[in-house]
């Protein structure tokens, strides 16, 4: 399992990221799943003692977790940012973003524009909202309904 699954599953506020992160590597620990690398490292800096080893690569190994996080993260928000990117990533193909011109996802359109369900799909059934359909997520068009 990934630390993002992980923390998913957990669903993990960011005030308990860090106990997460720390409870991740103990469970690494105990399953003897360790990054060869990193504990190999965590040795030689230990001089071969295999507590003092693991208190290190606990210390490393949340460093690095800390890290892939921040920089999932980072890429996430990027990848949100630019809306069609967003939808190219969630599978939409070229023709069906320049269908839409500017895609949204449905849910995040309900949210901006403060529009019932309904409203949004009566739209969509009278052709004033274009809409497309890719892995059972709904995308529209990102302009309010007129």
């Amino acid at each position: 399992m990934d630390i993002l699954a992980f923390l998913r599953e957990r669903g993990s506020t960011p005030n308990a990221t860090d106990e997460a992160l720390y409870e991740f590597v103990a469970a690494e620990l105990v399953n003897s799943a360790v990054k060869q690398g990193l504990w190999t490292k965590a040795l030689s800096d230990s001089d071969w003692d295999e507590a003092r080893a693991k208190a290190l690569y606990v210390k490393m190994r949340f460093t690095q977790l800390r890290n892939e996080l921040i920089s999932e993260t980072t890429r996430q928000r990027a990848l949100l940012s630019d809306p069609k990117n967003e939808a190219a990533a969630c599978g939409l193909s070229e023709e069906e973003i320049e269908y839409l011109g500017n895609p949204i996802k449905a849910i995040r359109y309900l949210e901006k524009y403060r529009v019932s369900k309904n409203n949004l799909l009566k739209a969509i059934s009278l052709g004033k909202i274009r809409s497309v359909i890719c892995r059972e997520i709904l995308w529209v068009q990102n302009r309010k309904i007129t």
